[in-house]
């Protein structure tokens, strides 16, 4: 076989790969919008605006919120150093599976809600980035909460929380959660996203005691 078919043969192997992975996403998508948030996987584009944020070369432990057909874990594992603890989240069944078929070593678990238990369960003494895909904006609010508490609880004090959302409505959440944060947006992605480099995670005590 010539290198020339062999670079078309992985080609055509690639986009057969990613329209299987866009159908199934699309096939989610339309059974639980409120958990899958949009019709469509993340773009590459999208991919490395949100991951080239982090930090690699420092990161020892990570977290993934809404890893969907498994984009961004893909992209997460080619980047991390070796022996970086990654915690994926996924609460789709099927989307589940695919990503532990790919990726046999990875630790998946479903509600982002019980992350602070999970980290404890891992023994780490938090997290140096949390990396989300969730649809917050149309989640139930009181899940939203709980999860950004989660996040907040877990991150260490210099850690990082990047998320993209397709519209500016969690802005003032993140604000309010966060010491800094940093906006971008990014076009070429279906639709086009902002993502929010947050890093200074508020807790609750901290903030209980700052009122006193």
């Amino acid at each position: 076989m010539s290198k020339r078919h062999f670079h078309l043969l992985q080609q055509s192997r690639a986009l057969r790969a990613n329209f299987a992975q866009s159908m199934v996403f699309l096939r989610r998508f339309a059974g639980a919008p409120r958990r899958i948030g949009s019709v469509t996987p993340s773009s590459p584009y999208l991919t490395r605006a949100m991951l080239d944020k982090v930090d690699w070369a420092k990161t020892r432990s990570v977290a993934e919120l809404g890893a969907g057909t498994g984009v961004f874990t893909r992209a997460i594992v080619r980047r991390m150093s070796p022996g970086t603890k990654l915690l994926v989240f996924e609460v789709d069944p099927e989307l589940q599976r695919m990503i532990a078929d790919e990726h046999l070593d990875i630790s998946l678990y479903g509600d982002a809600r019980e992350l602070p238990k999970i980290v404890r369960g891992h023994g780490l003494d938090g997290l140096d980035c949390v990396i989300s895909s969730l649809p917050f904006t149309v989640l139930p609010s009181e899940v939203t909460q709980d999860i950004l508490d989660a996040v907040c609880e877990v991150l260490k004090p210099e850690g990082r929380f990047v998320a993209y959302q397709y519209s500016k409505i969690m802005k003032g959440s993140f604000e309010k959660r966060f010491e800094r944060m940093r906006t971008s947006f990014v076009l070429r992605n279906i639709p086009p996203a902002f993502v929010y480099d947050c890093t200074g995670p508020q807790r609750e005590d901290s903030e209980s005691e700052g009122r006193r």
